[in-house]
């Protein structure tokens, strides 16, 4: 007996196969989690800052006067007095101008001498013509005042005589008041040369380079037969024995920064090896080429050996709390938010947050140490 098969409607398969399809597909996607519990313990807040080593009170000897160095007197790593001379200049432009100024005096020192001066002189000799003019005339018109009263002479002839006197009197009286605009002359040209001699021997100075104070070259930056112009760095010195770490702290963090907190230094030139120091100052201005805060600070035990300018990096640290609840950062969403799991279920709870470290983040309300808390892997 042969059995009869049935066929099947499309319809049917198609609905028997749905479902089974809608089963698959529900528990092939069903979403997987990483989970964890949150733990008590210490966590630290901590602001990254970028700096070099410098020597303390450091400064940069410039250039204020073009030329080439002629002679290097120091070199680095020696201790120098203030007011010793470091650098020397080639000034023989200079000591021409110098050599001017000095002749520019000898020659106003002779005009401003009365018994010699060539100016002063030749308005005495006017002064000497129209003083002998003047008494010739006085006696003339004397004479002639004498003889108009015997009428010898006509009164115009008295008249004409008196003209002659007053005109050599204005005159006398103009010579003499020459030698006395001529004489302040000289005497001012003598003043001006004798500050310009004043100004181009000061210029000199400006040829070499002085320390300021007790200082130790740290770093040379030109040497003998360089050519430098108005401003060029030279030398860097500073207290010689002492060296402080500059660092560069963001305009975000720097008011979290107080003086006396620990910083912890790594630097380039030993890397993964830690040195502790503590913030020493705090400078108020904002660097807008760095666009950053300047803190210094100091180094709690001296590092001989150490490298003015030499690279690090630090972590300045800002706070510290122990027996806080806490929970790693990759699990906390956008908005201060953790998903916690409640049997089957997965809540979104908001959290209330304190100290951030790098993997860390404090938890100050909105969980407990018992909630799990999760995130999609």
């Amino acid at each position: 007996m042969k059995t009869k098969l049935q066929q099947i409607s499309p319809r049917i398969a198609l609905g028997i196969a749905l479902p089974a399809l809608a089963i698959f597909f529900v528990t092939s996607c069903k979403p997987k989690y990483d989970e964890v519990m949150p733990k008590t313990g210490p966590v630290t807040e901590a602001v990254f800052a970028s700096g070099s080593i410098e020597p303390k009170d450091a400064y940069t000897l410039t250039s204020i006067s073009d030329g080439f160095i002629v002679k290097s007197l120091v070199t680095e790593n020696d201790l120098v007095k203030d007011g010793q001379v470091l650098f020397s200049l080639d000034n023989r432009q200079q000591n021409t101008q110098v050599q001017i100024a000095q002749n520019n005096v000898q020659y106003a020192a002779i005009g401003a001498n009365s018994d010699n001066s060539p100016q002063l002189l030749q308005v005495q000799a006017q002064i000497d013509a129209a003083r002998a003019k003047k008494t010739t005339d006085s006696t003339t018109l004397a004479r002639n005042e004498r003889l108009l009263t015997t009428n010898s002479v006509s009164k115009q002839d008295v008249d004409n005589a008196r003209l002659n006197y007053q005109s050599s009197l204005s005159n006398y009286n103009a010579a003499v008041e020459n030698y006395r605009v001529t004489a302040n002359r000289v005497r001012q040209d003598l003043a001006n040369t004798r500050a310009q001699l004043q100004n181009a021997q000061a210029g000199n100075q400006f040829y070499e380079l002085k320390a300021i104070g007790m200082s130790k070259v740290y770093q040379i930056f030109k040497k003998q037969g360089d050519l430098v112009k108005r401003g060029d760095q030279v030398a860097q010195l500073g207290n010689p024995d002492s060296i402080v770490i500059n660092l560069d702290v963001d305009e975000g963090s720097i008011s979290k920064i107080k003086l006396g907190q620990q910083v912890l230094v790594e630097l380039n030139t030993q890397k993964n090896k830690t040195y502790e120091a503590t913030i020493s100052k705090l400078y108020p201005h904002f660097n807008e080429s760095s666009q950053s805060y300047k803190v210094e600070a100091r180094f709690v035990k001296e590092l001989p050996g150490l490298i003015p300018g030499t690279q690090l990096q630090a972590n300045i640290i800002t706070n510290k709390k122990e027996g806080v609840l806490l929970i790693p950062h990759t699990y906390v969403l956008q908005g201060n938010k953790v998903q916690v799991q409640h049997g089957k279920k997965i809540d979104t709870v908001a959290i209330t947050t304190g100290i951030v470290s790098d993997e860390w983040i404090e938890v100050t309300d909105g969980i407990t140490a018992g909630d799990k808390v999760v995130k999609l892997k």
